[in-house]
Formats: C-alpha cells, structure tokens, sequence
C-alpha cells in the first residue's frame, strides 16, 4: 500500500530491525499446514513466530485473521489470563505480534484491534524497507469496522483518529471521526477537528494528482468492498462483484489471492456454471501450490452440486409419485453421493490424519453405506473428539448393535450419556432410546429381568420429557409386558 504521509523517517530512533525470508518462510509452512488440519491455535502461534522475521507480509496478517475467523466459528475461547499477561517483548514489533496473537483468540474484541495498531505504527520506526503503516491502517480499519458493528465506542474512535494521523492515512482518520462527530453531534470542537482532517485529505490527494477519475474509481472500489463484505447481496450486485474479480485476476493472471477471491465471488452465486468456474479455478491453484486445502474446496463445492441434485429429484418425485423412473434417478443419485463422499472424505482423513472431525463425517458416511467394520474404527478413534463425542458414542453404540455385540453397545451407550451434560436434548434422547434398545435386546437374549427393567427405566425417563418422541408410547408398554414376562 505505502500510500500514506509517513513519519519523518530522519528523526526516528536507529533502525534494528533484519528481514529473515528464510526462516519466516519456515514458520508460515507450518502455519499452513496447521491450519488445513484445523489446528488453528498452532497455526495462528507459527504465523506469529514467522511474522518476526517478516512483520509487513500483509498475506500472512490476512491469513491469521482467516483462521481466527474458522476458530471463532469452531467454538475457539479467548486466551487466557497468563498469555494475556506474558508481555510478548520489549521492541514494537514484537509487541504488536503478542497484541494480534490475543487479537486472534477474540477476533471481536475491539481492544485488541487498538493495541495492534498501536504497536504497527510505534513499529514504522524499526526499518527503513518496512512497510508497517499497511498493518496499521489493515487493522485500524478493521476496528472501525468491528467498533461501529458493536458498541461505537468514543475511545476506540478516538484511537483510530489519532495514528491514522500519525501515519498520514487521513482518509479513515477522516471515516473514524466522522462517526465521533455523529456520536457528538453537538461537540462543535470535533467538527472543526473533521474540517481540519478533511482539509489534510484533500491536500494530500492533490499532492499525489488525484482526479475526479480516480475519486469516481475509489468510490466504485467501496462499492465493491461492501457488496463483498455483505452477508446478502442481489444477483447483479453479485454479478458487479465477479465483473470486478475477474477484472482484477486479467490484470495479474499469477497473482494466487486474486484468483482465489474470484472464486469465492463465483460460488455465491450458487449456479453450476459459475461453480464449475470455481472447481477449475481451485484446481490450477491447488496444481500450482500443492496444499490440499484447495482440493477440500473442490470437493465440498461437488458434495453442495449432489445435494442439490438429490434434492430436485426427492421434489419432482414427491409431485410424482408414481414415476417410477423418477424413483429410480433418486435412489441412483443418493448411491452415487455416497460413493463419492466416502471416497472424499477417506481422501481428506488420509490428508489430515489427527483431525478427528473429518474421522467422525468419514465414519457417518461408513456407517450409512453399511461399512460396519470399518466405521466401528472410525467412531473408536473420532469419540477422542470432546465436541463429537456422544454423537461418535451414538453411532459406535449402533454400530455394535448391527454386530450383536451387545455388551459393547451398552458400555458405550451408557457412557455417551454420562459424558453428554444435557439430559433432555435431542442428542441425549437419542442416545437413550439406543441404549433401551440395546438394553431390551439383550435382556430378550438373556430372558434378563434386571436388563428389562433397566431398559423400562429409560424408556420411562424419556416419555416423560417427550411423549411424541418416535414410538416410545408403545415401546414403554412392550417393555412392561416384558418385565412381568421375566419376573
């Protein structure tokens, strides 16, 4: 970026910082491959440790800011009270990367977005070939941005008013106090602080030969920012979007990250040919860079085209059900899905051996195509998982069930119900008619009437909470003729 009125370099302090591309190349290798396998916390620490070497690769600034985004939605909490208070270290730059690392574990929290900046542009100093300013102003508008989402808060405002001047950015010290002014609006100091901010923006853009053309192509570049950044968006906003990323992508064919964003502009679209476009896309980069992670987009778009394939066919034969070839294109295409996610998702497990999320969906897809042996390894593996293991220990359990192993069934049953902290949730009632099932059975077996009992118990518990749940009704009574059977 480099596009901002900078310090006066002169009268900055010695420069000590050494770039090392070597070494932070090292570290962001591991970062990738951490986070591919969802190991977001050590991606995010080997991101870090790279950025020591290399502190203005705004690739790999972006890149933990889209890991901390996949860990926020995986249920990732904050760092705790001892990180916050290591310190990180004595220079700005290393400060600034203690600040992102929290910032990273609480990607909302504001605070953290401050500090960041706050040490970016302290950091302007510490180099003569480093580019700091583009992290502060990368981060300071995300604060803008996340500040006025949630709290609007004066002091954060204020913040970002005073380094995006130091660092001569007055187009977002401009933004920043614009909303300090719509907060106060009866502060006639802060207007005329705006007036002076503005004056410094025009001054600026005039110094660097600004014309109406580029204003005009500024504003269609915000734009095109906010439809990008948008949750929801029209079909021809989104086809300005992709006019504007393919644009972009023609102007430098080799540039990766253009690509990439052109297809992910492409599959909001949720079209085949523009998914498919997507597909050829993934595929050159992942022939290009060889991480897999482009491979598992390629897959997952292929796995949403066989959903939704399945889906118009269940919905045409619902409006004909006697079609029978309607019935038969249905039944073929949920084979074909299955075979397809089974090989994808052995493929993804094979790739990223200690994620155990990807063994619990490779040994759901197992079980459903009657794999038994084999999902029965799976599910002992994916219950390790502390966010998939009473829905691992449902499955494990039935799937011991479909072996007649009995025991086995109910050991793991009964310990899916202790370890699963809500009792009347679906999950919970779940687990609980299996083990009454796996309980009748055995004491059918065994003409055991503590078993059967045990299992009256159950089913007794769960007509309680919800009557309507499945057959329970007459489940409960065929287990109280089968008491009095044993007894």
């Amino acid at each position: 970026m480099a596009l901002f009125g900078k310090k006066n370099k002169s009268e900055a302090e010695p420069k000590t910082f050494k770039r090392d591309l070597k070494k932070a190349r090292r570290f962001f290798e591991h970062a990738n491959t951490y986070a591919d396998s969802r190991n977001y916390d050590g991606a995010i620490e080997m991101y870090v440790s790279g950025l020591k070497h290399d502190p203005d690769n705004m690739e790999v600034h972006e890149a933990i800011f889209d890991v901390a985004k996949r860990r926020k939605v995986g249920g990732g909490k904050p760092a705790g009270f001892k990180e916050k208070m290591m310190g990180g270290g004595s220079t700005p730059i290393e400060k600034m990367l203690h600040a992102e690392k929290l910032w990273a574990k609480d990607m909302l929290n504001c605070d953290h977005m401050a500090d960041v900046m706050k040490h970016a542009v302290d950091a302007t100093s510490e180099g003569d070939d480093l580019l700091m300013e583009d992290v502060a102003y990368w981060v300071g508008s995300q604060l803008i941005e996340f500040n006025t989402q949630q709290k609007k808060s004066d002091k954060l405002y204020r913040t970002a008013v005073d380094l995006f001047s130091e660092i001569g950015a007055y187009d977002k010290a401009v933004e920043a106090c614009k909303w300090l002014v719509r907060n106060n609006d009866r502060n006639d100091k802060l207007r005329f602080e705006l007036k002076q901010l503005e004056a410094q923006q025009y001054s600026m853009a005039s110094d660097e030969g600004s014309s109406f053309r580029d204003t005009i192509r500024n504003e269609e570049g915000q734009a095109i920012t906010e439809i990008e950044n948008a949750t929801t968006a029209t079909k021809s906003q989104l086809d300005q979007l992709i006019d504007a990323k393919r644009a972009e992508v023609e102007e430098d064919p080799a540039d990766v990250d253009r690509k990439l964003k052109l297809a992910e502009a492409l599959l909001r679209k949720e079209e085949m040919d523009e998914e498919n476009e997507a597909i050829d896309i993934f595929q050159s980069v992942f022939d290009e860079t060889g991480q897999y992670r482009y491979k598992v987009k390629i897959g997952d778009i292929a796995i949403k085209q066989g959903n939704r394939k399945i889906r118009a066919l269940r919905n045409q034969y619902a409006d004909n059900p006697g079609d029978e070839n309607l019935k038969t294109a249905f039944k073929q295409a949920r084979k074909e899905q299955l075979v397809f996610e089974l090989k994808e998702f052995g493929e993804r497990v094979t790739n990223y051996p200690t994620d155990l999320g990807l063994k619990y969906e490779l040994g759901r897809r197992q079980h459903q195509a009657g794999q038994i042996d084999e999902a029965i390894g799976t599910f002992q593996q994916a219950k390790q998982d502390p966010k998939r293991r009473s829905a691992a220990a449902f499955y494990l359990g039935d799937c011991y069930l479909k072996k007649g192993w009995m025991d086995e069934a109910i050991d793991t049953l009964k310990e899916g119900v202790e370890n699963h902290k809500v009792p009347d949730d679906r999950v919970a009632m779940d687990l609980n008619y299996l083990l009454m099932d796996a309980l009748e059975k055995s004491a059918i077996k065994k003409e055991d009437a503590a078993l059967a009992k045990e299992a009256r118990e159950i089913g007794s518990d769960i007509l309680q909470i919800n009557i309507n749940y499945k057959d329970i009704k007459d489940r409960v009574n065929k287990l109280r003729a089968l008491v009095d059977k044993f007894s």
